[in-house]
């Protein structure tokens, strides 16, 4: 009676641990994350600038106000948040802007009201193409850290800001610029 139950147990773990892996796999947890060394460019982003607590809920209604502006065609653009490195703001806070990346301005005094521009051009640009669902994917820190490996390996220096573009069938991208 004891090793049935023993026996038992065992399947069911097995396949628990079977149903996980397949499911991690589902979601794209096995995906390489690779960092491309791209040519620079310019980019313009129109958005709100804010350095404060982190706090996910308010992030997120940000993000989904940001997205719900871009998609009724209230800013146009591709919906960024650029994350600045500011290390003297403490743990729990955190520096970012968030908008929509254009190729260029034309018109200042078309922002629409409350918004605000930043621009940045480099020559070099290091990108990570994020496919995984959200549950899974690399956290920040580590494709941070693969992002400065590749660009010590290619001489290059970053600026203290990262930029994340999501892109309408729910992937990102993210990028960090050579100085």
């Amino acid at each position: 009676m004891k090793r049935a139950k023993q026996f038992y147990m065992a399947v069911i773990v097995i396949c628990l641990i079977i149903i996980s892996v397949s499911i991690y796999y589902t979601l794209g947890g096995f995906d390489p994350v690779d960092v491309f060394v791209m040519e620079g460019k310019q980019r313009t982003v129109i958005g709100k600038e804010y350095v404060e607590k982190y706090d996910f809920e308010i992030f997120g209604g940000r993000f989904d106000e940001t997205k719900a502006a871009i998609d009724s065609g209230f800013l146009k653009g591709q919906l960024t948040v650029l994350f600045y490195d500011e290390y003297n703001l403490g743990k729990d806070s955190v520096h970012y802007f968030m908008g929509a990346s254009i190729e260029e301005i034309n018109d200042v005094l078309r922002l629409p009201a409350g918004y605000t521009y930043k621009e940045f051009k480099t020559d070099k640009i290091f990108k990570i193409f994020i496919t995984q669902h959200w549950l899974v994917r690399p956290v920040p820190e580590e494709m941070k850290e693969l992002m400065e490996v590749k660009a010590i390996e290619e001489g290059a220096v970053l600026q203290p800001v990262s930029f994340e573009l999501y892109y309408e069938d729910e992937s990102l991208s993210v990028e960090r610029w050579a100085r």
